[in-house]
């Protein structure tokens, strides 16, 4: 598949995904979300980290308020504020939440900054994921520019639907270690 190919695929399985999103409730999202989180805190990868990179979601998105909450007093969690082009990740407080990027919740610039290579385990979003631990992104390279900084597992958190066949890749796209669905876990790599 040649470059624009792939460009054009992509625009069309967010485009899909999308629409499926608008399907589903915001309190089916909570429960879907309720049941990804507590995999993901069984997962052997986080009980054993301690600088834990996670996101502020995004409606859409799999819920992760209650998760932040529940873990910033217990681990070191981390999440991104967007400057430029580029994710500097910041430890989370709630009390340093402001609204950022598209008005994304986001730490604020004076929260304590932790070096991507710090980081024992990232937990990222996707608008689409296939079974290989593929990832499809909002279209930005947020991610696609801060992940070969990290050195540790990649856990992507997706509803079953968000699931396709194949995600078309580029050379700059990294897949993930694992990805985590309310109905299964799905493993690349080691975690």
């Amino acid at each position: 598949m040649d470059a624009i190919s792939i460009v054009e695929h992509k625009k069309t399985i967010r485009k899909d995904i999308t629409a499926l999103k608008k399907r589903h409730s915001h309190e089916w999202k909570i429960s879907a979300s309720d049941q990804i989180l507590a995999k993901l805190e069984e997962l052997p990868a986080f009980v054993e980290s301690n600088t834990v990179l996670m996101y502020h979601a995004l409606p859409d998105e799999v819920q992760t308020a209650g998760f932040l909450d529940k873990w910033y007093k217990k681990k070191h969690i981390l999440i991104p504020l967007v400057v430029g082009d580029s994710l500097v990740l910041k430890v989370f407080s709630p009390e340093k939440i402001v609204p950022g990027y598209k008005s994304i919740p986001e730490p604020s610039a004076d929260a304590q900054t932790v070096p991507p290579e710090e980081v024992e385990l990232a937990i990222v979003p996707g608008v689409a994921f296939d079974k290989n631990c593929r990832r499809l992104g909002r279209g930005k390279g947020f991610y696609d520019r801060l992940i070969p900084q990290m050195k540790c597992p990649l856990v992507g958190l997706g509803y079953g639907f968000q699931i396709v066949p194949e995600i078309p890749t580029e050379p700059f796209d990294m897949p993930l270690d694992v990805l985590i669905t309310e109905f299964d876990i799905f493993y690349s790599g080691p975690c």
